[in-house]
Protein backbone atom coordinates (compact mmCIF):
# COMPACT_ATOMS: atom_id res chain seq x y z
CA UNK A 1 0.00 0.00 0.00
CA UNK A 2 1.09 3.46 -0.80
CA UNK A 3 1.97 5.80 2.62
CA UNK A 4 -0.33 8.62 0.83
CA UNK A 5 -3.72 7.10 -0.03
CA UNK A 6 -3.96 3.76 1.07
CA UNK A 7 -4.36 2.16 -2.00
CA UNK A 8 -3.16 -1.10 -2.85
CA UNK A 9 -0.65 -0.14 -5.45
CA UNK A 10 3.11 -1.74 -4.67
CA UNK A 11 5.61 1.55 -3.22
CA UNK A 12 8.78 1.66 -4.97
CA UNK A 13 11.81 -0.58 -3.51
CA UNK A 14 9.32 -3.12 -1.24
CA UNK A 15 8.12 -6.36 -2.41
CA UNK A 16 4.72 -6.62 -4.11
CA UNK A 17 1.54 -8.01 -1.91
CA UNK A 18 0.59 -11.42 -2.41
CA UNK A 19 -3.46 -11.97 -2.74
CA UNK A 20 -2.60 -13.62 0.88
CA UNK A 21 -1.91 -10.37 2.49
CA UNK A 22 -4.37 -8.40 0.22
CA UNK A 23 -6.98 -10.36 1.53
CA UNK A 24 -5.98 -9.99 5.01
CA UNK A 25 -5.66 -6.71 5.60
CA UNK A 26 -9.32 -6.50 3.43
CA UNK A 27 -10.51 -8.61 6.45
CA UNK A 28 -8.88 -5.76 9.15
CA UNK A 29 -10.66 -2.87 7.44
CA UNK A 30 -13.85 -4.83 7.49
CA UNK A 31 -12.90 -5.75 11.05
CA UNK A 32 -12.20 -2.59 12.33
CA UNK A 33 -15.22 -0.81 10.54
CA UNK A 34 -17.49 -3.26 12.22
CA UNK A 35 -15.55 -2.99 15.43
CA UNK A 36 -16.48 0.82 15.74
CA UNK A 37 -19.36 0.34 14.54
CA UNK A 38 -20.10 -1.63 17.45
CA UNK A 39 -18.36 0.32 19.81
CA UNK A 40 -20.40 3.04 19.16
CA UNK A 41 -23.42 2.20 19.12
CA UNK A 42 -22.85 0.02 22.37
CA UNK A 43 -21.64 3.19 23.62
CA UNK A 44 -24.63 5.31 22.45
CA UNK A 45 -27.07 2.92 23.89
CA UNK A 46 -25.31 3.33 27.28
CA UNK A 47 -25.81 6.96 27.00
CA UNK A 48 -29.36 6.68 25.11
CA UNK A 49 -30.11 5.07 28.22
CA UNK A 50 -28.76 6.97 30.55
CA UNK A 51 -30.02 10.25 29.63
CA UNK A 52 -33.50 11.62 30.40
CA UNK A 53 -35.30 11.76 26.88
CA UNK A 54 -38.67 13.06 28.57
CA UNK A 55 -39.06 16.78 28.32
CA UNK A 56 -35.91 17.81 26.26
CA UNK A 57 -36.40 19.56 23.15
CA UNK A 58 -36.41 17.38 19.61
CA UNK A 59 -33.15 19.39 18.75
CA UNK A 60 -31.42 19.39 21.86
CA UNK A 61 -31.67 15.40 22.04
CA UNK A 62 -30.29 14.75 18.24
CA UNK A 63 -27.31 17.21 18.90
CA UNK A 64 -26.76 15.63 22.05
CA UNK A 65 -26.86 11.96 20.34
CA UNK A 66 -25.05 13.76 17.39
CA UNK A 67 -22.31 15.13 19.46
CA UNK A 68 -21.86 12.15 21.75
CA UNK A 69 -21.10 10.04 19.12
CA UNK A 70 -18.79 12.50 17.36
CA UNK A 71 -16.74 12.89 20.27
CA UNK A 72 -16.25 8.93 20.79
CA UNK A 73 -15.06 9.16 17.57
CA UNK A 74 -12.73 11.55 17.32
CA UNK A 75 -11.52 10.37 20.55
CA UNK A 76 -10.52 7.31 19.46
CA UNK A 77 -8.77 8.51 16.13
CA UNK A 78 -6.49 10.46 18.39
CA UNK A 79 -6.05 7.28 20.13
CA UNK A 80 -5.44 5.42 17.36
CA UNK A 81 -3.22 8.15 15.76
CA UNK A 82 -0.85 7.80 18.66
CA UNK A 83 -0.85 4.43 19.26
CA UNK A 84 0.41 3.70 15.39
CA UNK A 85 2.82 5.77 15.73
CA UNK A 86 3.67 4.44 19.02
CA UNK A 87 4.28 0.93 17.28
CA UNK A 88 5.27 2.12 14.27
CA UNK A 89 8.84 2.15 12.64
CA UNK A 90 9.92 5.96 12.30
CA UNK A 91 7.33 8.37 13.70
CA UNK A 92 4.94 8.16 11.47
CA UNK A 93 2.20 5.65 10.52
CA UNK A 94 1.93 2.51 8.79
CA UNK A 95 0.65 2.24 5.46
CA UNK A 96 -2.57 0.02 6.72
CA UNK A 97 -2.99 2.31 9.95
CA UNK A 98 -4.94 4.87 7.32
CA UNK A 99 -7.18 2.24 5.73
CA UNK A 100 -8.13 1.09 8.89
CA UNK A 101 -8.75 4.70 10.57
CA UNK A 102 -10.83 5.29 7.61
CA UNK A 103 -12.82 2.16 7.89
CA UNK A 104 -13.30 3.11 11.84
CA UNK A 105 -14.36 6.63 10.82
CA UNK A 106 -17.45 4.71 7.64
CA UNK A 107 -18.31 2.22 10.69
CA UNK A 108 -18.74 5.55 13.45
CA UNK A 109 -20.08 7.95 10.84
CA UNK A 110 -22.87 4.90 9.65
CA UNK A 111 -24.39 4.30 13.33
CA UNK A 112 -24.21 8.12 13.99
CA UNK A 113 -26.30 8.31 11.24
CA UNK A 114 -28.75 5.12 12.26
CA UNK A 115 -28.82 7.11 15.87
CA UNK A 116 -29.64 10.45 14.49
CA UNK A 117 -32.21 10.45 11.93
CA UNK A 118 -35.08 9.26 13.79
CA UNK A 119 -35.00 11.56 16.06
CA UNK A 120 -34.40 14.47 13.24
CA UNK A 121 -37.21 13.21 11.42
CA UNK A 122 -39.90 12.26 14.48
CA UNK A 123 -38.10 14.04 16.98
CA UNK A 124 -37.53 13.19 21.10
CA UNK A 125 -40.47 11.13 20.60
CA UNK A 126 -38.61 8.67 18.75
CA UNK A 127 -35.70 8.67 21.05
CA UNK A 128 -37.05 4.56 21.77
CA UNK A 129 -37.36 4.18 17.72
CA UNK A 130 -33.33 5.47 17.90
CA UNK A 131 -32.17 2.84 20.70
CA UNK A 132 -34.11 0.04 19.02
CA UNK A 133 -32.48 0.64 16.08
CA UNK A 134 -28.77 0.43 17.65
CA UNK A 135 -29.93 -2.80 19.47
CA UNK A 136 -30.92 -4.40 16.13
CA UNK A 137 -27.96 -3.36 14.31
CA UNK A 138 -26.26 -5.19 17.18
CA UNK A 139 -27.96 -8.34 16.88
CA UNK A 140 -27.84 -8.10 13.41
CA UNK A 141 -23.97 -8.54 13.32
CA UNK A 142 -24.81 -10.78 16.38
CA UNK A 143 -26.41 -13.16 13.83
CA UNK A 144 -24.12 -12.57 11.24
CA UNK A 145 -21.09 -13.40 13.69
CA UNK A 146 -23.45 -17.03 14.83
CA UNK A 147 -23.60 -17.77 11.09
CA UNK A 148 -19.84 -17.39 10.13
CA UNK A 149 -19.52 -20.67 11.28
CA UNK A 150 -21.74 -23.95 10.20
CA UNK A 151 -24.29 -23.54 12.81
CA UNK A 152 -27.94 -24.04 12.44
CA UNK A 153 -30.28 -20.62 12.53
CA UNK A 154 -32.20 -21.87 15.18
CA UNK A 155 -28.33 -21.80 17.43
CA UNK A 156 -27.93 -18.40 15.59
CA UNK A 157 -30.88 -16.58 16.87
CA UNK A 158 -29.94 -18.30 20.30
CA UNK A 159 -26.90 -16.47 19.91
CA UNK A 160 -28.45 -13.51 19.11
CA UNK A 161 -30.62 -13.99 22.01
CA UNK A 162 -27.44 -14.47 24.38
CA UNK A 163 -26.14 -11.15 22.95
CA UNK A 164 -29.30 -9.28 23.80
CA UNK A 165 -29.23 -10.70 27.14
CA UNK A 166 -25.70 -9.21 28.11
CA UNK A 167 -25.92 -5.96 26.13
CA UNK A 168 -29.22 -5.37 28.41
CA UNK A 169 -26.72 -6.91 31.47
CA UNK A 170 -24.58 -4.48 30.64
CA UNK A 171 -27.43 -1.51 30.27
CA UNK A 172 -28.65 -2.46 33.25
CA UNK A 173 -24.87 -1.90 35.14
CA UNK A 174 -24.83 1.78 33.41
CA UNK A 175 -28.22 2.66 34.80
CA UNK A 176 -26.96 2.09 38.41
CA UNK A 177 -24.56 4.88 38.17
CA UNK A 178 -25.49 7.82 39.76
CA UNK A 179 -25.44 11.15 38.42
Amino acid sequence: MTETDGSTEPVPGQPKESKAQRREIRSEIRREALTMALYIALSLLAVMVALPAVGTEDDDLALTVLFFSLGLILAHRVAFRMSSRLVAEGSGMEPEARSLLRAQLIGGAFVTIIAVVPLLIFGADAYPVSMAVLLLFVMIVGYHVARSVPVSRARALLYVVIVLVVVIAVLGVKTKVPY
